[in-house]
């Protein structure tokens, strides 16, 4: 259970993130709005899977799936590209995110 708070968390993140790229100073309500509860319940989720799981484990993993999310949002969603190097890099991320999924 700890690790779907985990993934619930990393997602929540991305939403927020999403969110605070629509934020425009303090005209446009609802993205603020958003934003903070997306990074409530992110915080929240983080909090309840490191109950069970290692402080240090689950701070990567969710770090490493708010990274890997809001890239991928940004590449299909924003249209931003990715040159080799900072692809390259992700698979690096992922690769750590499943070796600590494994030996956690």
């Amino acid at each position: 259970m700890s690790w779907g708070f985990l993934i619930l968390s990393g997602i929540e993140e991305v939403i927020a993130t999403v969110a605070m790229k629509y934020v425009d100073g303090t005209k446009k309500k609802w993205p603020i709005v958003v934003m903070v509860v997306g990074f409530f319940f992110s915080f929240y989720c983080l909090s309840k899977a490191m109950t069970e799981l290692p402080a240090g484990v689950a701070y990567a993993v969710w770090t490493a799936v708010g990274t890997t999310g809001i890239t991928l949002v940004s590449l299909f969603w924003f249209k931003e590209k990715l040159n080799k190097i900072q692809v390259f890099s992700l698979i690096f991320i992922l690769i750590g995110v499943a070796g600590l999924r494994f030996t956690a």
